[in-house]
């Protein structure tokens, strides 16, 4: 199986991390440069450090905390015990949030000035729909944020937080029908291409990855026959996944260098394992569900992490149509792509297990309950579950502690502390739901 993807070697990504954090405007701190005169980096410089910066945020804190509290992942020793339990400050976010809004939001400012400034249609569209699914990730798991008036350094140190429902979704849908638009553009004197770590400068492939953003965005808002018309415009097979493989060898994936010096403190979740066991589905358990560390099958130091996948668009299709052959085909197709996904890539272990009628009601008879418990298992370790488990209520989960499950993420202390705009201080705010949160 081949991938879109340009995997650099360990000096040019250190090399280009590096040159990316010098011009890096400080959100919330003041400094002696001028926050709207950054220095010139040139955008193939900046270009694979913002995607880079959106791949270790999503398969680092955005994966292991939304994934514990959907219960694929368990917090078991040092303050992963106490963070599975809800017991989590909102110090544990400042991390999660300045990755995103120093090196993605500010750098996406310039990227896209510069592209637009000199007429590079097809880098301006690569922007647009980097900066929709950074702002997607975002908001999802902390609501209303800075948007409009973020990333302005000393002209405005703070910054109002924006309406999710009347503000932040409207932007990542035009910013993404914009880059559809310049992607069938001329490039300009200037085209993307080995500087694109997602795609190698492929822009038919971006605009396949634009279409899955957008059904995904749809999904949330419970707009089903606008999600399935995208995701059927989007990825035809796995090959098209928007993603990174990692090099390893030092320069890993998020969840190999977790565990390999935290081993111990997150474990595969006997919810999961529940679900998984009571399906006969012991292939894949049997490789997911082994002690998280260096040696784990699928957490691997070389792991694609995929910002959005085929499978994801297949187990949409399967939720969204009307039509009864097309939703069971789209289903059989997300189940098998995620056996290839974690190594499964013969056809004897997949044909064994959709041979239950449990798994496989066949055509016309297939509920939500077997759609979605099915894309739950095939997203391990993938964020989108817990918006899934939000918008369904599928899988059943039973809460670690207290009556609730958390629905969110609180805000940064670092916001509480320094922009006078963050809403008030609540306790009961990880439990509260996002705008598009209704279920």
């Amino acid at each position: 199986m081949k991938f879109k993807t340009i995997n650099f070697r360990n000096v040019l990504i250190v090399f280009t991390v590096a040159v990316l954090s010098i011009s890096c405007d400080k959100f919330f701190e003041d400094d002696n440069a001028d926050p709207n005169k950054p220095f010139d980096v040139p955008i193939s410089a900046a270009l694979p450090a913002i995607e880079l910066t959106i791949i270790d945020s999503k398969g680092g804190l955005y994966s292991t905390f939304s994934n514990m509290f959907v219960q694929q992942v368990e917090g078991v020793e040092r303050q992963w015990e106490s963070f599975n339990k809800y017991d989590i400050q909102p110090v544990r976010t400042n991390a999660a949030w300045s990755q995103m809004y120093e090196n993605v939001f500010v750098e996406l400012r310039t990227v896209s000035q510069k592209a637009s400034d000199d007429g590079l249609n097809h880098y301006l569209g690569l922007a647009k729909t980097i900066e929709a699914f950074a702002l997607m990730m975002t908001t999802d798991v902390f609501g209303d944020i800075p948007y409009t008036e973020a990333g302005l350094g000393d002209e405005n140190s703070n910054p109002a937080y924006d309406d999710q429902a009347t503000v932040i979704y409207p932007a990542i849908r035009t910013l993404l029908t914009d880059a559809l638009v310049l992607f069938d553009a001329a490039p300009g004197s200037i085209a993307p291409g080995s500087d694109d770590v997602l795609y190698g400068g492929d822009i038919d492939a971006w605009k396949l990855a634009a279409h899955g953003i957008l059904a995904r965005y749809y999904l949330h808002l419970g707009d089903n026959a606008n999600a399935l018309a995208e995701a059927k415009l989007s990825f035809a097979s796995r090959a098209d996944n928007m993603g990174y493989k990692y090099p390893g060898a030092g320069n890993d994936a998020g969840w190999f260098g977790f565990n390999d010096t935290r081993l111990g403190d997150i474990e595969f979740h006997p919810t999961m394992r529940a679900i998984m066991t009571g399906l006969n589905d012991m292939d894949r358990l049997a490789i997911l569900d082994q002690t998280f560390d260096a040696d784990h099958p699928y957490l691997v130091a070389d792991l694609r992490e995929d910002l959005i996948t085929y499978r994801e668009m297949q187990f949409i299709i399967a939720e969204t149509s009307t039509d009864a052959a097309e939703k069971h085909t789209a289903y059989l197709n997300g189940i098998k792509a995620s056996f290839e996904e974690v190594g499964l890539e013969e056809d004897a272990e997949y044909d064994t297990y959709v041979a239950q009628a449990a798994i496989d009601p066949g055509v016309g008879n297939l509920t939500m309950n077997h759609i979605m418990i099915q894309k739950y298992i095939g997203l391990f370790v993938q964020p989108e579950a817990f918006s899934d488990w939000r918008r369904t209520g599928i899988p059943s989960l039973t809460p670690v502690a207290g009556s609730d499950v958390p629905r969110r993420w609180f805000y940064p202390e670092n916001e509480y502390l320094f922009n006078s705009s963050t809403p008030a201080r609540d306790d009961l705010l990880l439990f509260k739901r996002v705008d598009w949160d209704m279920n």
